[in-house]
Order: structure tokens, then sequence, then C-alpha cells
């Protein structure tokens, strides 16, 4: 579950990083991605895949187009804008099952059967996942730490105006985080898929566990959304194995409370994204 947490929870902080927005259409972007993977992967995984990703990223865009750009403009708070993103993802929801219908959809396993790990025994494709979302994470730090696009992306989120005056365009970068956070999401919705299965009741649940594994670790910190989607996880399914199962959402909160309690502003949070939420 954390390998599928993770690229969903550093979605919902770069946006709110860059924008100042928490995207509520998290759950549809999830449902598309189930049923687009498993649509136009049946002959062939990669040729979906690769589809599903670039659809991502133009949804990402068009999102920000249609759904937070003509807001921003009329001077819309946060809030509305919030709220746009949520009647996005119901748009797209609405048009995910006028698409490709309303059953649960299920991805077929990129990596076939299992393998033993001690007394442990799990699915290849378990690892594969778990590979994958750890390797999305070091190429995120290579962009957002090791690149100029990465540094104008930080500057935007802490003062635009101020890095227009140096030649930055805030609304291209501000686009590309959209681009970057739809493919991220896009990403978290294919390994649900592979996992188990991505439908419009799973939506609202994968919605909250982004959110709050983003509060975890510090809504707007990247990296600190990491450590959030890993505690989350951890969390859940230590309860799952060993408390009750069934309860792992009731054990999320219980872990979401205290962290509000204690430190607020999420426990990997930097001073300077903690003074911005």
């Amino acid at each position: 579950m954390t390998a599928v947490l993770v690229p969903l929870v550093i979605s919902v902080s770069l946006l709110f990083r860059v924008s100042g927005v928490v995207n509520f259409g998290t759950g549809g972007f999830c449902v598309f991605a189930g049923a687009a993977c498993a649509t136009w992967g049946a002959s062939n995984a990669l040729l979906g895949v690769v589809a599903t990703l670039l659809a991502g990223a133009v949804l990402g865009a068009v999102c920000y187009l249609i759904a937070i750009y003509p807001a921003q403009r009329q001077g819309v708070p946060a809030i509305g804008l919030t709220l746009a993103t949520l009647g996005f993802g119901l748009l797209l929801t609405f048009l995910t099952r006028t698409w490709f219908g309303g059953e649960p959809s299920i991805v077929q396993p990129w990596i076939p059967g299992s393998v033993t790990i001690g007394d442990y025994q799990t699915a290849r494709q378990r690892l594969l996942v778990i590979v994958l979302a750890a390797l999305l994470v070091g190429l995120l730090y290579l962009l957002f730490d090791r690149t100029l696009i990465g540094r104008a992306l930080t500057a935007v989120a802490h003062d635009p105006e101020l890095a227009g005056m140096y030649g930055i365009r805030a609304r291209r970068f501000e686009v590309l985080a959209w681009v970057v956070s739809g493919v991220c999401v896009i990403i978290g919705g294919m390994f649900q898929a592979t996992l188990a299965s991505v439908s419009v009741d799973v939506a609202p649940t994968l919605l909250v566990y982004a959110l709050v594994g983003a509060v975890i670790g510090g809504l707007g910190s990247l990296f600190g959304a990491v450590g959030g989607a890993l505690i989350a996880g951890i969390g859940m399914t230590l309860t799952d194995e060993y408390l009750q199962a069934g309860y792992h959402l009731t054990a999320l909160f219980v872990i979401l409370s205290l962290v509000l309690v204690v430190r607020p502003q999420g426990l990997f949070t930097f001073r300077g994204t903690a003074e911005r939420v």
C-alpha cells in the first residue's frame, strides 16, 4: 500500500506547494488510470502504460487550464480552486464511465508469479511496484533539486511575483507542476489497479489516503510527503496484520490526530514550507 501512496501523496504536495491548491480530483484521476491502462493495455501492456501516462500528463494540464487558471485570474480563493478540482474529478469519473464502463478495473501484473523471502511470500508485481515507486522518488529528486527547472519551480512556489521579475514565467511552471502531478497520480492509479482494483467506490478512499499522508509528512513538502506515505502505509499494514483487519482507516486517523497535536505542520516539513502552511 505504501508504494501506491507515494506517487499520490507527492502529487498532492506538489500542487499545494506550487499552486496552493489541494487536488480533490485525485480519486477521479485514479479511476481513469485503472480503466485506461486495463483497456489500452489489453493486448500490449507497455503500450497501455505509455498511453495512460501521456493521458495523465494531458489531463493534468487540462485541469489547470480549465478549472484553475480562469478562476485564478478572477481572484478566486484557494478553497474555491480546491472545489474546482473536485468538479474536474467528478467530470473525469463520468467520462471514464462513459468511455470504459463502470466496472472495477484490474490491470494484469506486469511481472506474474510470486517470490519467497525467508518466511514471507509476496507477488513479484508488488516488489516491482515498490522498486518503481523508489525510482520515481529518485527521478523527482533529480528534477527538483538538481536542475534549473526544479529551482525555477521552487522560486515560483515561494514568490511567483519575485520570480517573474527575474524572467521566470510562473504560469508555464505552474502548468509543468500540474503535468508532473497528473503523471504521478496516474502512476498511483495504475499501481493500485495492478495490485487490487480501481473503481468509483475506491476513489474517495484513495483521496483520503493521499491527503492524510500528505498532512502527516507535511503538506507542501515533496520529500516530507514520501515520509508521510511511509508512515501511513506502515501504520495501516501493521493494524491489519497485528491488531484488527479492516480498522486501518481508524489507525490512520489516530496517527493523523497525534501528528496534528505534536507537530501540526507535519513531521518532515522544512521551515520555509511550514511558514507557508
